[in-house]
């Protein structure tokens, strides 16, 4: 595992996009993962400038989603198909069809699972952009998550539609299920990208990258990858 200590949250987001810009730039047909959440917002901005101002294309890159609620409107902006779109599909040269996301609204939706878990890993994806949350999960892999999970509707921990409410407002609540992949489908990616800054993220960091391998803590997993690069800023770092 590769980790990377940036002088700040801008250099950190800058030092992830040059990862992301290296990769894309690298391929014919780059099959890219991507997650959302505050710390990738800055990142994809950095990621749209560089396509308006240094011809970064993404006219060959298919991306698929690590996850999305269920139960919310289609149109709802929380709706991570939506949040991908705003800050990063419609900014740049990406494709119509070039999105790929799990269905929430499927009338089966453990078939829809098993769908979607076919279609990442037939794609075998390239880079897969990964956040964590304060109590250690990736993607919507809780603590007590199997390494060997696959994709799969899951429910909510308290502390991260807690962590996730100020998304929603004081007006709705958060959802309670979603459909996520799994530890193992993400570990198949060729290679893993995690970016965290933030002081909230500094136990959850350095426990899954210096404590023991432990499915309390999903984000340990990546001490298994081969090809692992963990960027943070300093804050997110203090506990390493």
């Amino acid at each position: 595992m590769k980790i990377i200590v940036a002088e700040d949250r801008a250099a950190a987001s800058k030092c992830a996009a040059d990862i992301v810009d290296h990769f894309v730039r690298g391929q014919r047909r780059a099959l890219l993962g991507v997650a959302t959440g505050r710390t990738t917002e800055v990142l994809y901005a950095e990621l749209v400038r560089r396509h308006q101002q240094d011809g970064l294309s993404f006219a060959g890159v298919d991306v698929y989603l690590l996850d999305e609620y269920a139960g919310i409107d289609p149109d709802d902006p929380c709706r991570f198909r939506n949040v991908v779109q705003r800050e990063l599909a419609q900014r740049v040269d990406l494709r119509r069809d070039a999105v790929h996301c799990p269905d929430p609204d499927a009338p089966d939706l453990a078939g829809e699972c098993c769908r979607y878990e076919y279609l990442v890993r037939s794609a075998h994806i390239g880079l897969q952009i990964l956040g964590i949350g304060s109590n250690g999960h990736i993607a919507f892999n809780e603590p007590g998550s199997a390494f060997d999970s696959v994709t799969r509707i899951v429910t909510l921990s308290e502390q991260t539609r807690s962590d996730n409410a100020r998304f929603f407002g004081d007006d709705r609540p958060v959802p309670e299920r979603a459909i996520t992949q799994g530890i193992s489908t993400i570990l198949a990616a060729a290679e893993l990208l995690l970016l965290a800054c933030g002081e909230r993220k500094a136990a959850a960091v350095a426990r899954a990258v210096h404590g023991p391998l432990c499915e309390m803590v999903p984000a340990s997993a990546l001490q298994l990858h081969a090809s692992a690069t963990v960027v943070l800023d300093p804050d997110a770092a203090s506990l390493l």
